[in-house]
């Protein structure tokens, strides 16, 4: 299947047990889902900090950052950028001038009512592979992994459709990704990151495949993918030849060190998807991992 430009047909071996790897995964359905009912006016985490605002008018910055799940400088400059569109009213709290209070503009509680419906559609259309038990399982699982605290945990079982940040499974995968994405810094560092590793791996598994192929396994779109190819050649860690066979296909092979930078991160890699799944009960581990591919649209290889 392909949903949009990204492939969610094939992954090999060890990608398809990788949590973070369907986490990311995940991720891009849910980007391609929102970009085509949401549209590119208002980004899902741009939607998050206006319904913040929403449920809690007047909240300062930090609370508002806390809420939406995003850090300081991040939530600095989307709030600059809100503000200038208009969408999003902010003042010096009068009793401590080192806050910034917040609320929504005229403009901004119309964007969110706009924005509520394809949003609705998203988290729908994101949960149509899974039965309504599997739904609440995956929130709960996700939000375990995001470190939500428990009584938040306990609150998104709850089947009411309250349209709230936390309830929102989009909301779940991204933040589960933030996780991720520290969690690779942490143990892996910057030399290999997380799609590149997943290039490097589909390319141990189907060694001589064709770009297009190893962009599917590795769940990257065809621009993303020819990107990557180009830096991790330059890098010295493909080889990349033209098919013979077919001058318009690019083919692709690790070269020594590629294959040695891939054996040195496993260890790391490894850490990483432990401590991804830490939060969870070991009985938890392979049902989360199915329920994470069935989100992804790659539960037919889970």
């Amino acid at each position: 299947m392909v949903l949009g430009e990204i492939p969610t047909t094939r992954v090999p071996g060890r990608l398809q047990q990788s949590p973070g790897h369907l986490i990311r995964v995940a991720q891009q359905v849910h980007t391609r889902l929102w970009s085509e009912h949401v549209g590119a006016e208002l980004t899902a985490p741009q939607f998050a900090v206006l319904l913040a605002l929403a449920l809690e008018p007047g909240a300062d910055q930090r609370t508002v950052g806390e809420r939406a799940s995003l850090d300081k400088a991040t939530m600095a400059e989307m709030v600059a950028r809100l503000v200038r569109r208009g969408l999003v009213l902010r003042r010096r709290d009068p009793a401590d001038g080192r806050r910034k209070l917040l609320a929504l503009s005229q403009n901004g509680a119309q964007a969110v009512r706009e924005a509520t419906g394809g949003v609705v559609r998203v988290q729908r259309t994101l949960f149509e592979p899974l039965t309504s038990d599997e739904q609440l399982d995956l929130v709960r699982i996700l939000a375990k992994i995001a470190k939500l605290e428990p009584a938040a945990v306990a609150a998104l079982t709850d089947t009411r459709p309250l349209l709230d940040a936390q309830r929102a499974v989009g909301y779940l995968i991204r933040v589960g990704q933030q996780v991720h994405t520290k969690l690779w810094s942490e143990h892996v560092g910057s030399e290999l990151t997380a799609p590149q590793f997943a290039v490097l791996d589909a390319l141990e598994s189907e060694p001589g495949a064709d770009q297009r192929t190893v962009g599917e396994l590795a769940s990257l779109d065809k621009a993303t993918m020819a990107e990557m190819v180009s830096r991790l050649v330059r890098r010295g860690l493909v080889l990349r030849r033209r098919d013979p066979s077919d001058g318009r296909r690019n083919l692709l092979s690790l070269s020594p060190t590629g294959q040695e930078l891939l054996h040195s991160a496993a260890a790391g890699v490894a850490e990483v998807e432990r401590l991804l799944l830490e939060p969870l009960e070991p009985a938890e581990h392979q049902p989360a991992v199915a329920l994470l591919a069935k989100a992804a649209r790659l539960a037919s290889v889970a």
